[in-house]
Order: C-alpha cells, then structure tokens, then sequence
C-alpha cells in the first residue's frame, strides 16, 4: 500500500500537469425531414404530352379527387352523393344522364355556372341550387370531374379536356340550364335557368 501512496505522490509532485479530458464530440446533426409527398395528382399539372390513355387516368384520378374533396371547390359528393344519384328533391342523380352530361361543352358549362330551377330527371322533379364552380377551380379541375362524372357509374360519355372547358368558360353555351335531362322528353321538362 505504501508503494501505491508513493507512487501516487510522486507523480503529482512530478510537475506534469494531468491532461483535460478529451471533449465529447458534438452530437451529429438531426438529418432534415424528407421534402413533402408531391402530390402526383396535382390541379396545375400539364397534360400535353401525355398520351390519350395517360390523360384518361390521370383525369379519372384528378376527378375523383374534386368531386369527393372539392380541391379548393365544393364537393360535388355532398349533393350528388358519393354514388351519383342525387338526393331527391333538390339535385338530380348523374347516373345515365346523358342528356345534361353527354356534350362536353354542356356538361362544363354546367360546372362553371351553376344551375337552378325546377328540373325533371327521369320524370322526377328537383328544385335545388348547384352553385357556380368556375370561380373555384381551374379548367384542369372542371375537365377531371367532368371526365370522372361522365366515365362512372356505369356511364360510358366520353373525357372532356381542359381545352373544352376553356371554349366552354369562352361562350360555349351548350344545353345547359334547359331544365331537361335523359327521360324527360315528355314536353314537361321544367325551364331552369343558369346560375351564376
């Protein structure tokens, strides 16, 4: 024991001066968080050099998406139901109307402008108010849900493109606001007007 006391004592009497303890190396950064989704589905998204089959899907998808959220307009689910067939007495279904729907230029004049007054719908009555969407979505928008309303449900209308709703937004009048749709050709057709 007196050896290590020795030993102990002669070497804090040696003048070395004890070394620091080293520093603990700073701690690495936190990685950044990864950059947000990108939504491929995307409202400003350019569709030119797609093919036909490309912009068919991705209008379908950019469809379902407005007309079950609204992306940035109201959700046409919320009158038209998530099944397409309306509710009674106010907004008409969209299942087989292709009198209303089968024009591109109609059915995107109807979107854009809105509709109200009486109409017959395969000889039932609705008096609802269909509020303009044109100020709340772009024509990409308006296109996809048309596109989706018209290929859905069992209806088999055709896509529309953004360059239809823009002739449309541009004075493409079409059927809309007649108050008349599929099985409604018996002469009783209400007269509704345009909104907007």
């Amino acid at each position: 024991m007196r050896i290590a006391l020795l030993a102990l004592a002669f070497a804090a009497c040696s003048g070395e001066t004890p070394k620091p303890p080293e520093p603990k190396p700073a701690p690495a950064p936190a990685p950044e968080p990864p950059p947000a989704p990108v939504d491929p589905i995307n409202k400003d998204a350019d569709i030119s050099g797609m093919s036909d089959a490309e912009k068919h899907d991705f209008l379908m998808k950019l469809g379902e998406k407005v007309y079950t959220t609204g992306d940035g307009g109201i959700a046409c689910t919320t009158c038209h139901g998530p099944e397409g067939k309306g509710t009674p007495p106010a907004f008409p279904p969209l299942v087989g109307q292709k009198d209303l729907m089968g024009d591109c230029a109609n059915h995107a004049t109807i979107v854009i402008k809105g509709l109200q007054g009486e109409l017959v719908v395969d000889g039932v009555k609705y008096n609802g108010v269909m509020t303009p969407q044109g100020d709340l979505l772009n024509d990409l928008q308006i296109a996809a849900v048309t596109t989706w309303e018209r290929n859905s449900w069992g209806n088999t209308f055709g896509d529309c493109l953004p360059k239809d709703v823009k002739e449309a937004r541009n004075g493409g009048e079409g059927k809309a606001g007649k108050g008349k749709a599929d099985g409604a050709d018996d002469g009783k057709a209400g007269k509704g007007k345009k909104g907007g």
